[in-house]
């Protein structure tokens, strides 16, 4: 049985949210959902995520899983809001407690629970866990921070900001706990499923671009079957040079320590107070 999937495009950011629909029972899950930010005034809006809790609703559909692929960097994660309105269950990958150990002192976030437990479900690499009559099958990423992964259900795989679109090749590496080497590691254990899996990357340029495997070894411009590691690597951080420093990085990450949930605004100074990313 193949899941119904309807992609969710954030313009702002180029985040791809999925909806995903087990045909059978109804349930559903929620990849990578988006809080609408603007970084001058620091506002959060979420008519973004609203658009598809109010699909999910009009279609009685019954939200199981909100999919996290990983710590973002270049969007404000949604899934607190999801949570609330929704009852779904927040999953990341289990490794995503040492970035919380490194991450939260270096943020002053003293709420952020070191162990992990502000997530409902720490997946294991490859340990399938059900929604309905699929399974949902986690593959941690290593070229991200601690807690990447992607999820794979049944002949499809959303990769999140790892592996793109052909045209787009892959994510950016200059982000907080990227490596470039890494990520073409991981981009091998995508590439090794059968050739007619599709992928579905959590970042597109303009509208949501799916590929199969077969296609992506084809023609993705940095990860295609004629371009071994060393050429990736020196493709990816030639491509990195040139691109603009993400806007909102410090806030999305604060944001995703804490699963989704927005710091409440001060009674004084920022709401995000700008962080090294450097050191990060």
């Amino acid at each position: 049985m193949q899941p119904e999937i309807t992609p969710y495009h954030h313009p702002a950011t180029g985040t791809v949210s999925y909806l995903i629909v087990d045909p059978a029972t109804f349930l559903c899950a929620i990849v990578d959902p988006v809080l609408d930010f603007d970084p001058e005034t620091e506002a959060v809006d979420t008519g973004f995520v609203d658009k598809m809790i109010a699909d999910i609703r009009a279609k009685d559909l019954g939200p199981t899983w909100i999919l996290e692929t990983g710590l973002h960097a270049g969007h404000l994660s949604a899934a607190g809001h999801l949570k609330y309105e929704t009852g779904a269950s927040v999953c990341i990958g289990a490794a995503v407690v040492d970035s919380l150990k490194r991450l939260a002192p270096k943020f002053g976030e003293t709420m952020v629970d070191l162990d992990g437990w502000d997530f409902d479900k720490l997946a294991q690499d490859g340990d399938t866990f059900p929604m309905g009559g699929l399974e949902i099958t986690p593959i941690a990423l290593t070229g991200r921070l601690p807690g990447a992964v992607a999820y794979k259900m049944a002949d499809v795989i959303f990769t999140g900001d790892l592996l793109l679109a052909p045209a787009e090749g892959a994510g950016r590496c200059d982000i907080p706990g990227a490596d470039a080497g890494r990520a073409w590691d991981d981009a091998q254990k995508i590439l090794a499923l059968p050739s007619q899996t599709r992928v579905l990357p959590g970042v597109c340029a303009m509208e949501p671009t799916e590929a199969t495997v077969a296609e992506q070894k084809a023609s993705n411009i940095q990860l295609n079957d004629k371009i071994d590691r060393l050429d990736f690597i020196a493709l990816r951080t030639a491509a990195d040079a040139f691109l603009p420093d993400l806007a909102f990085a410090s806030a999305a990450l604060r944001v995703a320590i804490r699963s989704g949930r927005p710091p409440s605004p001060p009674e004084s100074g920022p709401r995000f107070p700008p962080v090294d990313l450097g050191a990060l």
